[in-house]
């Protein structure tokens, strides 16, 4: 059984995949899996898959036929056997090193810890590289479940993106855990919450582990759609009911982080140019718009007063407007 299953969802991205896969094979560490998920791809990534699977025994390819990005993974999690899981996309890519700087950070612990959290690498087309670093004030801090949340809210970047979280492939297991295919947009926080609520043994260290490429033309990331609007929606909005009775400190704030996360969401209507798709998400909010009760700070203040007197939409345009001139 090899340590760590690196699970890599490919789909139309021939440009960057071979950089992924080369920088994941020339790691020091070699006691991994590779597997990577061909999603159906037009272009020719399953003919790269097949030629660098040929030359290395660590390679498992799935070809599968088109169904997203969650259903990918979850075929990379059917065949997995590492006693941990990273999930990389086919786009991004790590430095020389990263893999054993991982394996540090596990030896560092004598018990079996749940999930190793690392920041990301944000890197630009121009070359520009930004480390999301975690909220800890060393190198490394190991947590139970309350300590862990409470780092999560104060953080100023997300916990659950792609490539900065070593889950445990026992735990997924036992509970039956999978992406949920029909998410686009925040399926990986949908997941990560559900994770770590089975979980009591977290380890943060500020090592980045993946170069995540931002503003890439037809990325996930760069493309706002009325899915990934209510996608988020949906999971902010859910988490909140999970935390809203919560009287343990810890966990009521993170009541206050979802319904704040859902408002964030709400500002990003005026992408949205369909008027249907527009209408959808707005009754929607109308729908759930209790959960602003609950969100907390000043920006948020002014931002429900814009809504209340100009709508969701409106108000948003405005706010971004004004947000320009400052």
């Amino acid at each position: 059984m090899p340590f760590l299953s690196i699970i890599v969802p490919i789909y139309n991205i021939e440009k960057y995949l071979p950089q992924c896969i080369e920088s994941i094979l020339g790691q020091s560490f070699n006691d991994f899996e590779l597997i990577l998920v061909d999603d159906g791809s037009p272009d020719n990534c399953p003919n790269i898959c097949d030629q660098y699977a040929a030359s290395d025994n660590r390679i498992k390819v799935i070809h599968k036929k088109n169904g997203g990005l969650s259903d990918a993974r979850n075929a990379g999690l059917d065949v997995a056997l590492g006693k941990y899981l990273l999930f990389i996309d086919g786009d991004d890519y790590m430095k020389e090193l990263t893999l054993e700087k991982i394996i540090q950070a596990f030896k560092r612990n004598i018990i079996d810890i749940d999930m190793l959290i690392c920041p990301l690498i944000k890197t630009y087309p121009n070359g520009q590289e930004i480390i999301d670093y975690l909220p800890i004030n060393s190198e490394h801090q190991l947590l139970d479940q309350n300590n862990m949340l409470a780092k999560m809210i104060i953080s100023r970047t997300t916990f659950w993106g792609a490539g900065k979280n070593v889950y445990r492939r026992s735990i997924i297991e036992k509970n039956k855990l999978q992406f949920k295919f029909d998410l686009i947009g925040a399926e990986d926080c949908e997941f990560f919450m559900r994770y770590i609520r089975l979980c009591q043994s977290f380890f943060l260290i500020n090592t980045p582990v993946v170069n995540y490429r931002l503003e890439r033309e037809g990325s996930i990331t760069n493309v706002m759609s009325s899915s990934a609007i209510m996608g988020q929606l949906q999971v902010f909005y859910d988490n909140y009911h999970v935390y809203k009775s919560e009287k343990q400190n810890e966990k009521a704030q993170v009541k206050t982080f979802f319904a704040n996360k859902f408002a964030n969401t709400i500002s990003l209507l005026p992408y949205l140019r369909n008027k249907v798709d527009l209408r959808n998400v707005l009754g929607f909010i109308q729908s759930h718009k209790h959960i602003l009760n609950d969100t907390r700070g000043r920006k948020y203040s002014i931002a429900k007063i814009f809504w209340l007197i100009f709508g969701y939409n409106g108000g948003s345009i405005l706010l971004q407007k004004i947000k320009k001139l400052l």
